[in-house]
């Protein structure tokens, strides 16, 4: 379930002016499909929108989610996998793992545009953002738990959680810190929404089209750029966000830059590449791939000695042939092949089989850091 669907409920609910509610995944521990931070949001009609699990416990959270509607009173859920006999006695799922999940309910035409976004995931900054969920207080306290954010929730919980956010945000890490009230201690889990990843496709040939259609299925923000004017038609890449008629020399004018942002180049002309190469990795931009064979690139890296050598930092974020080594020569099974590699690669990962992985499969965001805060 993709980050734009999310927000298409969240935008409709606007409309109709219906509450919702969103369920946050604030806790696990062992083996869970998807790590703390992940949210879904529950319709009216009992209609759970996105994952948490894999879909296994999402009927038992929409069955919960109908109470905190009605009653507007915040609940937690939590899931415990972990037994040796789940799967005979338990929900059946073999995930061996535990999780917490935070229900509320919210009214979307109260929050802002840009809050909305970002508790869809969705952050179109160039930097991460944090959201801070209250998940955890004592009996009493339910009315206080919820996602503390500055048009609604507890002013003094509020005020709390923007020392949280900033702290997570200095320490590029999620936390989970404890606010201490007369009444109780309530505990808060902060999360990090990082920016959207910007790819821009330096030509706009039929084998780019499904590789915008899959960038697009990974909320990728795309950018599509070619020379010739019929091919930047917008109707042919309708996942793109822009689509650019400019030439070569101008070309990496249109380029997004940042850590969060990739080039693929696949113009088909090599004079172009010449003329593109030298200007696209003198850009902020962790990666810049290049289709066609190794010996096409390395010629295009003599050729271009005479007046630009990359420096070893630059000719690291060249990947020259582009994509990983799936198998497959069709348009669909290149354009899977370098998706999977920038993903790797964006996400500091080693694009290897799970199986002969050791170790927890998410491993690109640290556990929650923990301190008693007064």
């Amino acid at each position: 379930m993709s980050v734009s669907e999310l927000l298409a409920v969240m935008e409709e609910a606007v409309v109709a002016r219906e509450p919702l509610v969103l369920g946050t995944l604030v806790r696990t521990s062992g083996s869970t499909y998807r790590r703390a931070g992940a949210r879904l949001l529950i319709t009216p009609g009992g209609v759970p929108v996105g994952l948490i699990s894999g879909g296994c416990l999402e009927p038992q959270i929409a069955k919960a989610a109908g109470e905190v509607l009605s009653t507007g009173t915040p609940r937690r859920l939590r899931f415990d996998m972990t037994g040796e006999h789940d799967g005979l006695l338990g929900f059946g799922l073999g995930c061996r793992g535990a999780l917490d999940i935070l229900l509320e309910r919210i009214q979307p035409w109260r929050l802002e545009a840009e809050t909305r976004r970002l508790l869809c995931g969705m952050n179109a900054g160039s930097a991460p953002k944090a959201i801070v969920t209250a998940f955890d207080a004592p009996s009493g306290l339910e009315h206080r738990l919820g996602s503390l954010l500055d048009e609604v929730g507890d002013a003094t919980l509020r005020e709390a959680s923007r020392g949280f956010a900033h702290e997570a945000l200095g320490a590029a890490t999620t936390l989970v810190r404890t606010v201490h009230l007369p009444e109780g201690n309530v505990e808060c889990y902060v999360d990090l929404v990082p920016p959207a990843f910007h790819l821009t496709v330096l030509g706009a040939g039929p084998d780019a089209v499904p590789l915008v259609a899959i960038a697009r299925q990974l909320d990728w923000r795309v950018t599509v750029i070619d020379h010739r004017p019929a091919y930047c038609d917008p109707a042919r890449f309708p996942g793109a966000e822009r689509v650019v008629h400019a030439h070569a020399d101008t070309a990496a004018t249109h380029v997004p830059t940042g850590s969060h942002s990739a080039v693929v180049v696949m113009t088909h002309n090599y004079f172009a590449d010449l003329r593109l190469l030298p200007v696209l990795l003198e850009l902020e931009v962790p990666y810049v791939g290049l289709l066609g064979p190794k010996r096409r690139g390395e010629q295009l890296l003599r050729e271009m000695a005479d007046e630009f050598v990359p420096t070893p930092e630059q000719r690291a974020r060249l990947y020259s042939p582009v994509g990983l080594k799936l198998g497959g020569d069709t348009p669909a099974a290149i354009a899977l092949s370098i998706t999977a590699e920038i993903q790797a690669v964006l996400s500091r990962s080693e694009g290897v089989h799970l199986r002969q992985h050791d170790g927890p499969i998410h491993l690109s965001e640290p556990e929650p850091v923990r301190r008693k805060s007064a």
